[in-house]
């Protein structure tokens, strides 16, 4: 099990970056999703693959480009049906939130965070939280998004934009502890 940092080290400075290198990541799939789409004779972009793409920016949205600064709240976000129906406007959308991604980004900012709870949506909430872990929130939350569309993806013969596209990385982490890659043989003179 790893240690938490409680002081600004160098392992915190490790974690963060890979953390933002695993958005950064996570957003270029989408970008390479969104450009499948922008072929001639390819599938529809609106559903499913619009309709959940719009849903994945629009939560780094929320977290990033929050219209209260240092206040997240999910679930007041646009909706924007226009990024529904066109990956050109997912692109645009997807290269802002790269760009915001790569500068200067505090991982131990506060936030608060608000939202709706309940099986009805029927108590809203507000809870103190920080950028990194609601990076890592918005991570798993693309991650599950991306799950729901792989078998899209294979339905109409499109490749997947990555390896391990829509699989938990812990799920992935497991599998190769489980299933090691072959040791490669060197040949010797």
């Amino acid at each position: 099990m790893l240690p938490c940092p409680t002081t600004a080290t160098a392992t915190a400075a490790t974690d963060a970056d890979a953390l933002l290198r695993f958005n950064h990541a996570l957003l270029a799939q989408a970008l390479a999703l969104a450009a499948l789409h922008e072929t001639p004779g390819s599938p529809p972009y609106q559903r499913p693959v619009g309709a959940h793409l719009r849903h994945v920016i629009e939560h780094y949205e929320a977290l990033l480009m929050p219209p209260m600064e240092g206040v997240v709240d999910y679930d007041a976000r646009r909706r924007d049906a226009a990024l529904e129906r066109s990956p050109q406007v997912a692109r645009t959308r997807l290269l802002a939130l790269q760009h915001r991604l790569g500068h200067g980004c505090d991982l131990q900012q506060p936030l608060c965070v608000r939202g709706l709870a309940g099986l009805a949506g029927e108590f809203a909430f507000a809870l103190p939280s920080t950028l990194g872990r609601e990076l890592v929130f918005v991570a798993s939350h693309a991650v599950h998004h991306y799950a729901l569309l792989a078998p899209h993806l294979r339905q109409h013969g499109l490749p997947t934009p990555g390896e391990g596209f829509g699989v938990a990385p812990a799920t992935l982490a497991h599998a190769r502890s489980v299933y090691p890659q072959p040791t490669p043989v060197l040949e010797t003179a």
